[in-house]
């Protein structure tokens, strides 16, 4: 019996271990995913609700560094993932990232290379 909830303890353990609130490279993961492309959003909406998860996927584009903002300028929004601000979170072709939105809002993402992609993820409580 005690080995059996040895097991039990472990196999939770690792389901927990997968659950990450970023990730980089394969799969996705998210309740929503934006997809990119070469220079563009070819998804640029997404609702979730507040604790669920955004995966970006850029795996049919090239480089991409998204903040919260527009036109390519970055703007601390309050409530916004950490991941979209400061420096941004940075794809190069092929890359997935999954971001956790915790707060309901809704939050303007923006590429600093390329100005013109917009994307607004609303989050609801």
């Amino acid at each position: 019996m005690r080995r059996f909830a040895i097991v039990i303890v472990a196999i939770g353990a690792l389901a927990l271990a997968a659950c990450g609130s970023s990730s980089n490279g394969g799969g996705g993961g998210g309740a929503a995913t934006i997809q990119m492309g070469s220079g563009v959003f070819t998804t640029n909406t997404a609702t979730v609700k507040a604790g669920q998860a955004v995966t970006f996927d850029d795996t049919n584009g090239g480089p991409h560094n998204l903040v919260t903002g527009s036109n390519g300028t970055p703007s601390q929004e309050a409530g916004a993932p950490s991941d979209l601000s400061g420096s941004g979170l940075s794809f190069n072709g092929g890359d997935t990232h999954t971001v956790t939105f915790a707060t309901a809002g809704t939050y303007k993402i923006t590429c600093t290379i390329h100005p013109s992609m917009e994307a607004t993820i609303t989050v609801t409580s």
